[in-house]
């Protein structure tokens, strides 16, 4: 019976012993693990992500410059101003074409092809999740897929809605959607390979991007009205033009 509180008194003074071990042995490994110093963490973060020291004067709420803001070059300006012209072109030479004259006419016309085509134009537009990987992810490829099905038709079919109420019928209706359908379909395809040159030619900076895609939509109601103007034959009410 009197090994009984000795066992006891034995097995309480362990398990005392053995917690005060198991905490000295973590405050220990908490004092000997390497850590880092605060001096060390702003070393670190220049290597990793190096910035442009502020100019003389700056004060501390500096942020460097970035990317987007960089200015264009001098090509990619002539290369904006010279593509913008182009669907102005077209706009004039839907005139010389069909037998209609009205400049008023064909202008309105395009601008109508542009509105018709804006919503499933801006599917075009869409660039890679992960510059540089030379591939397109699935999701982007069933976008620009969908903008090319979807835009000539929407953009012929407002050239052409425009043409024969506002502006007189076509000496062939059928022919004049047909027409707006192909050259609505040819300015698509200018109008996503347009925009790809333009963005290439003004990486990384990011201006004018509205810019670039309003040009595209150029080409794609000018080539609408082009189209239009050209398999209709002109209005049907043969009245003299100007």
């Amino acid at each position: 019976m009197s090994t009984l509180p000795f066992f006891l008194t034995a097995r309480a003074r362990m398990s005392r012993h053995l917690v005060l071990l198991s905490t000295w042995l973590l405050v220990g490994a908490g004092l000997v693990a390497p850590r880092e110093s605060r001096a060390d963490v702003p070393l670190r973060a220049s290597r990793l992500e190096p910035t442009t020291p502020p100019p003389l004067g700056a004060s501390s709420t500096y942020q460097p410059t970035r990317p987007e803001d960089a200015p264009l070059s001098t090509g990619a300006w002539v290369a904006h101003g010279g593509l913008a012209l182009l669907p102005l072109t077209g706009i004039w030479g839907a005139t010389r074409v069909g037998g209609d004259t009205r400049l008023g006419a064909t202008s309105a016309q395009t601008a109508t092809g542009m509105l018709g085509g804006y919503l499933p134009s801006r599917l075009l537009f869409f660039r890679p999740a992960t510059p540089g990987s030379g591939r397109f992810m699935d999701l982007e490829v069933a976008a620009v897929g969908g903008g090319l099905l979807l835009t000539p038709p929407l953009a012929a079919l407002g050239t052409w809605s425009l043409g024969e109420l506002a502006f007189g019928r076509s000496e062939d209706s059928a022919d004049a959607y047909v027409g707006a359908l192909a050259g609505a379909a040819a300015g698509t395809l200018l109008a996503a390979a347009v925009d790809g040159l333009l963005t290439k030619l003004s990486e990384p900076s990011t201006r004018l991007q509205a810019v670039r895609q309003l040009i595209a939509l150029a080409f794609v109601g000018s080539g609408a009205t082009l189209g239009y103007q050209w398999a209709g034959g002109g209005p049907r009410s043969h009245q003299p033009t100007r």
